[in-house]
């Protein structure tokens, strides 16, 4: 009987965790992306369309990050800015959600109609 090779079978376990991962955050940053869409048409406010474009760059470093581990075998680089793709995604990302957080809250006084005595 041919002895069990545990270090080949630890490898395909870690890559299908890895994938299952990473097929969940891509889902899960889908959701969070049609979230924030869904909040943008209801208030065109731009908090609302950081906190869009954030959960766009979430969405894309995910998916990026899901295609290296899956059809690549090494991440997928910049060369003109020596930078990870998706490491430049997570970056603009965080900027958009500072953004989001630090910007005032646009008043819509147009839309609202005054009360004359």
């Amino acid at each position: 009987m041919p002895a069990l090779d545990t270090k080949s079978s630890q490898t395909l376990f870690v890559n299908i965790g890895e994938d299952l991962i990473h097929t969940i955050l891509v889902a899960a940053s889908l959701v969070l992306l049609i979230i924030a869409g869904r909040a943008y048409t209801k208030r065109h406010d731009s908090r609302y369309s950081f906190l869009l474009l954030a959960f766009v760059f979430l969405g894309l470093s995910q998916l990026v990050t899901l295609l290296e581990t899956l059809a690549l075998s090494s991440q997928v680089s910049m060369p003109f800015l020596d930078l990870h793709l998706s490491h430049l995604l997570d970056f603009l990302m965080l900027v958009s959600f500072t953004l989001a957080l630090t910007r005032r809250v646009e008043r819509r006084y147009d839309m609202v109609e005054t009360f004359h005595l």
